[in-house]
């Protein structure tokens, strides 16, 4: 839970969607690179979610907060039809840090 919690600090970097990806600082992930993508519930007093993407053997975490989220997401969900309604998905009150895989590249 410490990491999760590293990777959602609000001084995260802004997300920059472009047609090819996305940029958060230096981070760049390409949409034909994505191999998996996860959605997290992290339970916080902000109530939290994440998306991490895996791409290259590498993960990239984007949190709810950080600006940029919501065109991140709904980039996503043209991009990766199988991701819309994944929200529903990760949130679970019961379970603590629920982590769903929610594509996985063929």
């Amino acid at each position: 839970m410490d990491r999760l919690a590293r990777k959602t600090a609000p001084n995260a970097q802004p997300i920059v969607v472009t047609a090819f990806g996305f940029a958060m600082g230096e981070d760049f992930v390409a949409w034909q690179a994505v191999a998996e993508i996860w959605g997290h519930d992290v339970q916080s007093d902000h109530g939290d979610v994440c998306l991490e993407f895996s791409c290259h053997g590498k993960s990239v975490w984007v949190a709810q907060r950080q600006a940029g989220f919501v065109g991140l997401e709904q980039v996503m969900v043209a991009v990766f039809p199988s991701t819309a309604g994944w929200r529903e998905s990760v949130m679970n009150p019961t379970i603590e840090g629920c982590r769903t895989l929610l594509f996985r590249r063929a």
